[in-house]
């Protein structure tokens, strides 16, 4: 086991802050993507969130709706902004244009923010400040310091923060500034045996294994919100991510091992006192892969990408956490996605599709679908099982005509509490923006 690092500690006082209801948006950036359409090949209403050019949605695993559903925070180039659900209109809060967009937890008015330390280095090497702000009041306070790291979730019940931390680790490209700005990454470089570049797609393979084969410290680790403890509950040399808590069971992790998909068993389950480690996804067959996870917005189940084999069959992947039971539903070709997501209801799905450089090789796979499950049983149902894998297929709908949208950048969508929504960042017309699609037709 590796050390544990100290935190830095934790400041008491509170940063006032004007009222937000009263703080005016940033004025926007000239643009040319439209405000609100109808996509002509899809019919369903498009509007666009941001008002400035290089905007972007969260990560799309991470919450970011306070819990009445009424606002949306997303991260403009003036700061961190939220968006009015009910009407669009968007409201940028102040002293954050260099602060990093964390999260709403799931049962408070508290976003949840970070902020970098200048210096050398890469951002996860420096130290960290986080803040708690309260949208109503207006009123922001430090709730934790890290040394090194980044904080990647909060727990149901707002006690703990969850970090992941690299100890000596290199990024996995040249750091470029302007891919980080159009993209969210450097760009991926790498030639092949000919001495040619590849594409995006093939180059990313390359670092991503070069990173994997390369032993690295890591930890992840939480902190007492009351207290200020830090604690490590896994470290290991293996690359490790996409820490995220359960929405309701607050003792409850999920963390991948990263890597090239095909060599690694990815998703895993563990407690915040370091106990019940649990692989959720054993690989049965050469070049399976399974990614991507999340969970419901229940926390009872944990849903994936899983190809068998990568790049052939195609499946939105669930596993039930209380019975292990696991259930397969179809997707085709075309409909793969970079991310899948789901809706509150645990019903509706939804994925942002992917271009044809990417694992489907999809020849018409540029659109943002929404997913609904079609039962696939024999006759003879009284045979079923839960210890054996239910297969279903998934009818699609096309939402959003993607054909325009360069995919180094990703989408990230998440639907909007009430389903009616489901929001996305896309450069389809130039610059990034955060859009949202209306799940019904227009006029239906």
């Amino acid at each position: 086991m590796i050390a544990r690092r100290t935190v830095l500690g934790l400041a008491a006082a509170a940063l006032a802050t004007p009222v937000l209801a009263q703080q005016p948006a940033t004025p926007p950036a000239a643009t040319t993507a439209p405000k609100d359409w109808i996509d002509p090949k899809t019919g369903h209403r498009i509007v666009r969130l941001s008002e400035e050019g290089g905007s972007k949605n969260l990560y799309f695993h991470q919450h970011g709706y306070t819990p009445q559903g009424d606002r949306l925070a997303i991260t403009t180039p003036s700061g961190i902004a939220l968006v009015d659900l009910a009407t669009f209109k968007l409201t940028t809060l102040p002293k954050t244009k260099d602060a990093d967009l964390l999260f709403f937890p799931r049962n408070s008015r508290r976003l949840y923010y970070s902020v970098t330390a200048p210096g050398e280095g890469q951002p996860t090497d420096r130290p960290k400040t986080i803040y708690a702000l309260d949208i109503d009041s207006g009123k922001a306070k430090v709730v934790a310091k890290l040394a090194q790291g980044g904080i990647t979730s909060i727990n149901a019940d707002e006690t703990l923060l969850l970090g992941v931390v690299t100890y000596g680790g290199k990024p996995l490209q040249p750091k470029t500034a302007d891919d980080l700005k159009r993209f969210g990454q450097a760009e991926y470089a790498a030639n092949g045996p000919d001495g040619k570049p590849l594409s995006f797609a093939k180059a990313k393979g390359v670092r991503m294994t070069e990173r994997f084969e390369t032993p690295t410290p890591m930890e992840i680790f939480t902190i007492d919100l009351k207290t200020g403890e830090r604690k490590v509950i896994h470290a290991s040399d293996k690359w490790l991510g996409h820490a995220q808590f359960s929405p309701a069971d607050p003792a409850q992790v999920m963390f991948c091992h990263e890597g090239p998909w095909h060599r690694v068993d990815r998703i895993w389950t563990i407690r915040t006192d370091g106990t019940g480690l649990t692989k959720i996804h054993t690989r049965t067959m050469n070049f399976e892969i399974a990614g991507h996870e999340f969970f419901s917005a229940d926390g009872k189940w944990v849903w994936y990408d899983l190809q068998t084999p990568r790049g052939q069959v195609f499946w939105i992947a669930g596993h039930e956490l209380a019975t292990g039971k696991k259930l397969y539903r179809r997707v085709e070709q075309n409909e793969w996605s970079v991310h899948y997501n789901v809706a509150k209801d645990g019903v509706l799905f939804a994925g942002d599709g992917g271009d044809a450089d990417m694992v489907a090789h999809a020849p018409d796979g540029k659109w943002l679908y929404a997913f609904r499950a079609e039962t696939i049983r024999d006759a003879a149902l009284p045979y079923y099982t839960d210890d054996l894998i239910t297969v279903d297929k998934m009818a699609s709908e096309r939402l959003v005509d993607m054909s325009a949208h360069d995919y180094r950048l990703e989408p990230n969508l998440t639907f909007t509490p009430d389903q009616k929504w489901i929001v996305f960042t896309s450069n389809m017309h130039g610059a990034n923006h955060v859009y949202a699609v209306e799940v019904a037709k227009a006029g239906a």
